[in-house]
Order: structure tokens, then sequence, then C-alpha cells
């Protein structure tokens, strides 16, 4: 990884740490973890505590009454949902910036990135896997490495010597004038950032069709999710705008990632998906 260890050599000086949502991550994968003690650590960002409290009293989430502290949010609502509104709130801020390498509005990424997000963890539960905050993690994540790349590749771009040379997908794009692609660099950030495998090897290989890598759950729903997302078309696009046939696209694309439990309910998992999307896009109004 010598090469993307280049490009995230000074990433504190393009997008800040997310100490405490990452601390908060490792902390409900401890067992011994006390519940005070994590919602002090998340108290200590009053951005992140005011982020979680304002997702958790949403009707996104469900709430019954409301939810007045982040001890409560942990108790109410569990660890796999405090790791998601954690790590929610705190991506938003990376990945809103425009990217004009990737030819993306402000804003435009982050509505990828999240919707990529809500759909995998749809398409996780239909596949009973339980522990799906991973899955979220990884998704939500998954094109960080273009905010690291944007600045490369305009540069590269631009002082490329063949204007005129064809590039089958983005990927060859990237590994042409890079010597890397923004899969692999996202996945060496996640690294240096301490995050476990199931998210960093689903971020670097979901543009990864073949290989055991490829073949690792996590890697599959996540490939699917962000495939989908692509096929629908989401950037900034009101949710409502949307349109999207089944079974056309299943007429289409007869080599998708094999996850349990999709093809026999793609309706209903699409169906879920933008009722979903309406309701965290809403929130975010």
């Amino acid at each position: 990884m010598g090469t993307e260890k280049k490009y995230i050599k000074d990433v504190d000086r393009l997008i800040p740490r997310p100490d405490i949502a990452l601390e908060v991550l490792q902390m409900a994968h401890d067992t011994q973890c006390s519940i005070p003690e994590m919602a002090h650590r998340i108290e200590m960002d009053p951005n992140l505590t005011a982020n979680m409290l304002r997702l958790a009293n949403s009707a996104y989430y469900g709430h019954m009454r409301e939810i007045k502290s982040v001890k409560d949010i942990i108790l109410r609502l569990g660890l796999e949902t405090v790791k998601i509104i954690a790590i929610t709130g705190a991506s938003a801020g990376l990945m809103k910036s425009p990217q004009q390498a990737y030819n993306l509005d402000p804003g435009s990424l982050w509505h990828h990135s999240h919707a990529t997000a809500i759909l995998s963890t749809i398409i996780a539960k239909y596949a009973k896997i339980k522990e799906f905050g991973s899955i979220y993690t990884a998704s939500l994540l998954h094109d960080i490495g273009k905010v690291i790349l944007n600045r490369p590749l305009q540069l590269a771009i631009s002082n490329n010597k063949q204007p005129g040379r064809k590039f089958s997908s983005l990927i060859e794009l990237e590994q042409c004038l890079l010597d890397t692609d923004h899969a692999k660099v996202g996945m060496a950030l996640l690294q240096k950032w301490g995050l476990p495998d199931d998210v960093t090897i689903p971020v670097g290989f979901h543009h990864t069709q073949h290989g055991k890598e490829a073949e690792q759950i996590n890697v599959r729903v996540v490939t699917l999710a962000n495939f989908l997302v692509e096929s629908i078309g989401i950037r900034s696009i009101l949710p409502e705008n949307f349109t999207f046939n089944v079974q056309d696209f299943i007429d289409q694309n007869q080599e998708l990632p094999e996850v349990p439990s999709f093809q026999e309910n793609m309706e209903k998992i699409i169906d879920e998906f933008f009722y979903q999307l309406n309701q965290a896009t809403k929130l975010a109004r």
C-alpha cells in the first residue's frame, strides 16, 4: 500500500478525523464498556451530541417518547443504532464538499453515500445479518477516498499527456493517472483511523468482483447497495422524483453479487428503501 500511504500522509490537513465517533464505534464493540462511560465520551463533543439527539428524536428512528440524553439514546435504541447515529453525525461534514474531479456538486457525495448506507442495512436485514453496524459504516464511507483523491486527480487530468484516451470506468481512470483508486485509498485511510476489517475491507473492495475479499458477505452487501444506488441515479435529487423498475433492472443485470434473500425480496427492499430515504431526506432539510 505504498502509493495509498503517499496520498493519506497529510490527511489531517484535508479532512478532520472524527475522533469521538470512531471511539464510539470501538467502544460499542467492547463488551466491557459501560453505558455511562460511552455517554460521557459522546458528550465531550457538543456538535456530535446535538446531532445524535436530533436524529434520535426524529420519526426516522421511530421514537415513542422524547429522548433527552445520550444515555437515553443508548438504552432505548441499542448499541447498533448508536453506532449508526454517531458515524452518520460525524460523516456528514466530511463528505459534503464538492468533488470537482468526480463531477460531484456540494452534497452529492454525501447523498449517494447516505443512500447506500440506508439501502445496505435493509439488504442486510433481509439477509438476516444481525450486526449491521459495520455494513452501514462501510457503506457510508465507501467513497471517502474520493475526498482524498479529488485534488490529485484534478492535477493529473490537467497534466494528462493522452487527453483523448477513453477509459472504461472511473477505477481505470484513477489507476492510470494516480496508480491507485479511491477504494484502495479509502481503505488505507480507515485502517489508519483504526477501523476494523469488517469496515475497511468492504470499502477497499466495493468495485472488485473476484477474489476472496469479494466473496465476504459485508463486501457483497456494500457492492450491491452501491451498484443499486448508482443505477437509480441518486445524487442531490429529491427522493420523491426517483423511479425504479425492479424487473427491468433484473433483466439488465444478471451478474449481481449474490446476497441471501435479495432477489426474491427485491421489490420489498426497494420500496422500504425509498420510504426510509424519504424520511431521512425530510430530516436533513
